[in-house]
């Protein structure tokens, strides 16, 4: 009788550990969207914090490689209240956060003047510690850029 008791806390510990919510993606737009080349995209990333997300803030926008022999490539960051957007040349002065202070939960971001070459998975990677959560979107830029 004593092992299953034990058992049965130790399960419900588990359960109790993994239902800790933290930091939390709220956004639920599509995961795949289709744009024509010169068009502007908004990739939503709206996410609220709980109280135990005490550290510091930090945003990251990440065009992930299309295969193991690429690297990640970030594309805009947030961190220290400051935007760091000068990651990757071929966005410069194209990719911006939607809103002008995204500690108030709104890490979407806009890249104008879409090329083919956009083309690609997105993550947005919130941290807060010790909350962390991600949110991935794949974009195809379709037809001739303007």
């Amino acid at each position: 009788m004593g092992f299953v008791m034990l058992r049965c806390a130790l399960c419900l510990g588990v359960l109790l550990a993994g239902s800790v919510l933290g930091l939390t993606i709220t956004s639920t737009g599509p995961s795949s969207i289709e744009k024509a080349g010169g068009e502007t995209i908004n990739f939503d990333c709206r996410f609220t914090l709980a109280p135990e997300d005490t550290g510091p803030l930090d945003i990251e926008w990440t065009l992930l490689a299309s295969d193991n022999q690429n690297r990640d490539q970030m594309i805009i960051t947030y961190s220290g209240d400051r935007v760091y957007d000068d990651y990757y040349a071929t966005m410069k002065g194209r990719v911006h956060f939607n809103s002008p202070d995204p500690k108030t939960g709104d890490a979407s971001i806009n890249i104008t003047k879409l090329l083919v070459s956009d083309t690609g998975t997105y993550l947005c990677k919130v941290k807060k510690a010790p909350g962390v959560n991600s949110r991935k979107i794949l974009l195809t830029v379709m037809g001739k850029e303007l």
